[in-house]
């Protein structure tokens, strides 16, 4: 594991990075972009799962946002694919960023779930209103842990 950190780190895309002055700081905004159109749909979704917005559908509102939480998703998954290049052995050491990561695979677990019952189901269920619940503290753990990344090590 080790040789494969090191050699993600010593790669000429991570070496770019680390000598740009401009690169790292574009890559982390296109993160938090992709950050915030991740969790910004689907906070939507589950607002609506709790009742509001009733004049919309769940499917209906889960169709319509779902092209934008891919997008967000693919995005912050490269992005954050390249900010981890310039620290590998750091972050892979560091307890948060592991927990993000359990916390992510996690989230992203249920938000299929609930995605694929909520283009089923007209109306919110039971089953929708745990997974929304469940939704909002997996991604607050995955924001937080995420933000904790930086102050633990």
């Amino acid at each position: 594991m080790e040789a494969l950190l090191t050699a993600i780190g010593s790669s000429d895309i991570a070496a770019f990075i680390r000598a740009s002055r401009w690169v790292y700081p574009f890559v982390n905004a296109a993160h938090i972009l992709g950050i915030a159109l991740v969790v910004g749909t689907i906070i939507a979704l589950d607002v609506r799962i709790f009742g509001f917005g009733r004049s919309i559908t769940v499917t209906a509102a889960a169709r319509f946002l779902m092209p934008f939480t891919i997008t967000g998703l693919v995005l912050t998954i490269v992005a954050g694919i390249l900010l981890f290049s310039v620290k590998p052995p750091e972050y892979a050491a560091n307890p948060m960023f592991r927990l993000k990561l359990v916390l992510l695979l996690l989230a992203l677990v249920n938000a299929t779930l609930l995605r694929r019952r909520a283009l089923h189901h007209d109306a919110p269920d039971t089953i929708m209103k745990v997974g929304a619940v469940t939704s909002l503290i997996l991604w607050t753990g995955v924001l937080v842990s995420g933000r904790m990344i930086a102050f633990v090590g």
